[in-house]
C-alpha cells in the first residue's frame, strides 16, 4: 500500500528538512524516541531514583538525624520521607550475625522494630565485616 510519510518529526513534531525518508530531526530525538519508548530504560531509570533518593535519606540520618532518634524513630523518619524499604543495592553480612542493607555506600541494619544507620567499620572497630555469611 501507498503511503506518505510524515513530514513532522516523531519526537519532537519540528517540520523535517532533508531526505524524505527521515524520521527526526537529529540524534537528540531520535535518542529521545528511543529512550521513551524502550520500557527497560524506563524502569532502570526509575529504580536508580528510588536508589538515590534512599541513599540521600541515609545519609542525613546517619549524619544528624540518628542522634536524636530512637531506633523505631528512624524508621518512621525514613518512611515520611519516602524511603522504599524494597530497594538497595546490596546486603553486607556483618561478624555478629546481623546484616547491613546497602545503598550504594549508605546503609542501615535492623533493630528490633526500628532501624540504626550502618558506620563505616573504619570509623567503629567494634563493628566488622564477615568474609560470607554465616550458615
Amino acid at each position: 500500500m501507498f503511503r506518505i510519510k510524515a513530514q513532522k518529526c516523531k519526537a519532537c513534531g519540528d517540520p523535517l528538512q532533508g531526505r524524505s525518508d527521515k524520521l527526526f530531526c537529529d540524534d537528540r530525538c531520535r535518542v529521545q524516541h528511543h529512550r521513551s519508548s524502550n520500557e527497560l530504560h524506563a524502569l532502570r531509570t526509575g529504580v536508580d531514583q528510588i536508589l538515590r533518593k534512599n541513599r540521600a535519606l541515609l545519609a542525613n540520618v546517619r549524619s544528624k538525624m540518628h542522634r536524636q532518634f530512637t531506633s523505631l524513630d528512624c524508621a518512621y523518619w525514613l518512611r515520611r520521607k519516602g524511603f522504599d524499604f524494597n530497594f538497595h543495592t546490596h546486603i553486607l553480612h556483618l561478624s555478629d550475625g546481623r546484616m547491613a542493607f546497602m545503598c550504594y555506600e549508605e546503609g542501615y541494619m535492623l533493630d528490633g522494630n526500628g532501624i540504626v544507620p550502618w558506620q563505616n567499620p573504619m570509623n567503629n572497630p567494634k563493628i566488622l565485616l564477615s568474609a560470607r555469611p554465616p550458615l
